[in-house]
């Protein structure tokens, strides 16, 4: 009888041993991460990103570049730093957008664009005067080529400068759309044999 206590203490000091073993592996394998994944911390960051985007026929429509993003899997967001988004549609003079900071939702639908926004966009194949639009908020809607914001924008536009509050912009359909407070200066129409 003994001899069987003795057998089972030995094996409860092993397993408590085994056990203990096990416990303090775990906890310097985990402890020496920096900080625990949180559902609300992004799930990955990359620096340096470059993304593009493909029409149904393979064709590359747009590229986005940014110095560093963000993404959170908990609402499928990305936050990026320093973007800059160009428009690489054939058919469409080149159109390029930069920022400070920019917030990616919806996979890519709707992109808010915040500090220094500059939207410029190429002179157009029919002798169309390039555009330059200043702001410091700018939502985006790439797929549909549509900018809008409610804040103070300035356009400029072959030597004519209009300043106002809001402002709708279709790429595709080149109409503009003033909100309010709109004040400008308009440059005398070019001649065909001017420079």
């Amino acid at each position: 009888m003994r001899d069987r206590i003795t057998a089972i203490i030995a094996i409860l000091l092993l397993a408590a041993l085994a056990a203990a073993s096990y416990w303090y592996s775990q906890a310097g394998r985990y402890g020496s991460l920096a900080s625990p994944v949180s559902r609300e911390g992004p799930d990955f960051i990359v620096d340096g990103v470059t993304l593009t985007q493909f029409d149904a026929a393979g064709r590359a429509t747009n590229r986005l570049f940014a110095e560093r993003m963000a993404h959170y899997a908990a609402d499928d967001r990305a936050e990026l730093e320093r973007p800059r988004y160009v428009s690489l549609r054939p058919d469409q003079p080149q159109l390029e957008t930069r920022a400070q900071h920019a917030l990616v939702e919806g996979s890519g639908e709707r992109v808010l664009l915040t500090g220094s926004v500059v939207v410029t966009r190429d002179a157009g194949a029919g002798g169309e005067a390039p555009l330059r639009l200043t702001t410091e908020k700018l939502v985006a809607l790439p797929d549909h080529e549509q900018y809008s914001t409610d804040v103070a924008v300035e356009m400029n536009r072959d030597g004519s400068v209009v300043k106002s509050v809001g402002m709708d912009y279709d790429n595709i359909k080149r109409v503009v759309r003033f909100h309010s407070q709109v004040r400008g200066t308009i440059a005398p129409a070019r001649t065909q044999g001017a420079k």
